[in-house]
């Protein structure tokens, strides 16, 4: 009886294998590497497990910020199969950067309401209203969609004839000053509930963050509210990011989605304050506002071209002929001026560094020299700030380091391939150089050589720019304008050297322009 019982158990240990097998047959199995949006990470996890068991598929799940994705998915290395986005309009934007292909995004695992969080209790129509509130805080737009929301809600009351577009793009200018002054401290998502549960600061954030923080907060004051015109539901949709074996990462992503959808899936969602696909299963229903995409995309440029953060190297000419007489002042003299005032203008959580650039400048063969380290304006350096340290070394610079020909194209060069190296998405990257002549260095890089570097060295994943301004009638426009057409760059040029000052102005100028302001 004893050997009978155990053959019979194994005649159904198999027929089950074989049985598993036929289900899943067309499931290859293996691994399957899943970036997810921070937010939403730990509950992928769950899912994640729950998917595993339910499939041929082993699951292994990573916290990556939004910002840091399209470097990821250029980089050649580590590249996720499956990427849960912390948006739809994120989602979109992503694979238009990085050349995806529209099929790739999927099915949204969960959602979750954008709203207002605050200790007072506050009442407001639309989200323009919201953009207006004093010391309002959000997030990065680079690495939070969240950062969108109040963009995405106004432009519901635009459309609705509630505001005009000039006053939606003051809106927007205010909101991103507010943001660009915040302290690093402020800036993650857990500082800034903190910070509006000690205070009166209201806060942007979502249902299922501040949920987690009541969860975690006992006793917390922060009351949530909506505006009444609606809110911005915040999805988190499932993305086919595999460079290859793509077909196998897509039935991974249906058996990672099923498993969402599912029964217990929506519990786990549930129990960790999200709402389902469909938008149920937490809170009351709400009103969910919808734009047109080719107007929110459009916003959407205009709010991160204000919003970003600069980050730059300031590569600045230290040839002979800056000494030459400008007016009643100097080339050197005037340029230390404008960019000093230039330092002045960019907001505290800017990241500038300065070279200076001539021919040998930093050894033989090499024309360039960094004169001040790239660090963060308000960072202190000793007794002093950022900002103190840039104006101390220009001001030396244009005094004690001027002479010998001017050595351009190796400086681009290599300023170009550190600033792509060191890319960071939370900022606008640039390389700024600043020249009155043109490229002297007969042992340097041609022109059509540099051009051709930078086009290979361009990744759309990590984009970097180059902004060049010409100071004297000397200035080799032409080259200059070829070299940041290649890199989406621009290039400003002041012939009468007293008006050097005006470029950076003229830059401020053109970037309010590409976000929908007037030159």
């Amino acid at each position: 009886m004893w050997l009978l019982t155990a053959l019979l158990l194994v005649v159904l240990l198999v027929s089950g294998v074989i049985l598993w097998r036929g289900i899943h047959g067309s499931c290859s199995g293996g691994a399957v590497k899943v970036a997810a949006d921070p937010t939403i990470a730990d509950t992928v996890k769950s899912l994640a497990k729950k998917a595993s068991a339910d499939s041929c598929y082993d699951f292994t799940v990573d916290a990556v910020a939004g910002g840091a994705i399209p470097s990821l998915l250029t980089s050649g290395k580590n590249v996720p199969d499956l990427w849960v986005a912390d948006s739809s309009q994120r989602a979109r934007r992503v694979i238009a950067q990085v050349r995806l292909g529209s099929d790739a995004v999927r099915k949204s695992l969960a959602t979750s309401p954008a709203v207002v969080v605050s200790t007072r209790s506050i009442t407001f129509d639309t989200w323009i209203d919201v953009m207006k509130l004093v010391n309002l805080r959000i997030g990065n737009p680079a690495s939070s969609s969240l950062a969108d929301a109040p963009i995405i809600g106004a432009l519901d009351a635009a459309a609705s004839g509630k505001v005009n577009g000039r006053a939606l793009l003051t809106a927007m200018a205010e909101m991103a000053a507010q943001r660009n002054n915040a302290t690093p401290l402020d800036d993650t998502e857990d500082a800034r509930l903190e910070l509006a549960n000690s205070s009166t600061v209201p806060v942007v954030t979502s249902e299922q963050q501040y949920l987690q923080f009541l969860r975690n907060n006992a006793g917390s004051r922060l009351l949530a509210t909506t505006p009444a015109a609606g809110t911005v539901s915040v999805d988190y949709p499932l993305v086919v990011t595999a460079g290859d074996k793509r077909d196998r990462a897509a039935k991974a992503a249906d058996a990672l989605t099923k498993a969402a959808h599912s029964g217990s899936g929506q519990d786990i969602l549930n129990n960790n304050g999200f709402r389902n696909a469909d938008g149920s299963g937490v809170g009351e229903a709400i009103k969910t506002l919808t734009v047109d995409p080719a107007k929110l995309d459009a916003a959407l440029d205009q709010w991160h071209d204000l919003s970003l953060p600069t980050r730059t190297i300031m590569a600045i000419d230290t040839s002979g002929s800056m000494t030459a007489p400008a007016g009643m002042s100097t080339r050197a003299a005037l340029l230390t001026e404008a960019v000093s005032n230039a330092f002045s203008l960019i907001p505290r959580n800017g990241v500038v560094g300065v070279w200076i650039f001539g021919i040998d400048k930093g050894g033989f063969g090499i024309d360039f020299k960094e004169k001040v380290p790239s660090r963060r304006l308000d960072a202190k350096v000793g007794n002093q700030t950022q900002r103190e340290v840039l104006n101390t070394g220009v001001r030396q610079a244009m005094t004690t380091d001027l002479g010998g020909g001017t050595g351009l194209y190796d400086t681009i060069l290599a300023g170009y391939k550190k600033m792509v190296e060191t890319y960071d998405p939370n900022y606008s990257n640039t390389f700024t150089v600043l020249t009155d002549g043109r490229n002297e260095d007969s042992a340097s890089i041609g022109l059509d050589e540099l051009l051709r570097q930078l086009k290979a060295l361009s990744d759309p994943g990590r984009p970097v720019r180059v902004m060049a301004m010409g100071i004297s009638e000397d200035t080799d426009a032409a080259s200059l304008t070829k070299i940041t057409d290649v890199t989406g760059g621009a290039t400003f040029v002041a012939t009468d050297p007293t008006k050097i000052r005006t470029l950076f102005e003229d830059a401020a100028r053109t970037r309010l322009a590409s976000a929908g302001g007037t030159r």
